[in-house]
């Protein structure tokens, strides 16, 4: 929501997606947002506010320069090298905080900056098909999450924090 609010600033168009941006956060809140309807909807969305590389770069640099003390330090404190980060945040927009992170393991949805879409849609079931592809001898020892579309990795993990 954060960057689609900034994307609106610099792309005042954008404003007439807004009650179909409001409706799918209610429907992704309520845990009731298909993965087929997010995807379709955050394609078209991102038709709009980035349209081409370069206006991708530097909306992404100039999103976290403003929103970069956002992050909460308590939860960036936690994490430890080998910890894995598992986000439906698009790629483009985990590259310029991976520092901040502290660890390489992220898996996140996959934005293909020359077509303007998104490739792997990170979220739901789909995450803990890619955790297991990717991992697939590691298990989740504690997990910590901010939505109840994760409850497909809520039941894998041994310990909600």
């Amino acid at each position: 929501m954060d960057f689609f609010s900034f994307c609106i600033k610099k792309k005042k168009r954008l404003i007439l997606k807004l009650p179909t941006v409001l409706y799918a956060a209610i429907l992704y809140k309520l845990n009731r947002l298909s993965i087929e309807k997010l995807y379709y909807l955050v394609s078209k969305l991102s038709k709009v506010a980035l349209n081409n590389k370069t206006n991708i770069d530097n909306f992404v640099n100039e999103f976290w320069v403003l929103n970069k003390h956002k992050l909460q330090k308590d939860f960036l404190d936690m994490i430890n090298p080998e910890d894995i980060i598992i986000t439906a945040s698009p790629d483009i927009l985990i590259k310029d905080i991976v520092q901040e992170l502290k660890t390489k393991n992220i898996i996140s949805s996959i934005f293909n900056t020359d077509t303007g879409k998104i490739e792997f849609l990170c979220f739901r079931e789909n995450k803990v098909k890619v955790f297991k592809e990717k991992y697939p001898t590691a298990f989740i020892d504690e997990f910590y999450t901010d939505s109840y579309s994760d409850l497909p990795l809520m039941k894998i993990a041994k310990k909600l924090i």
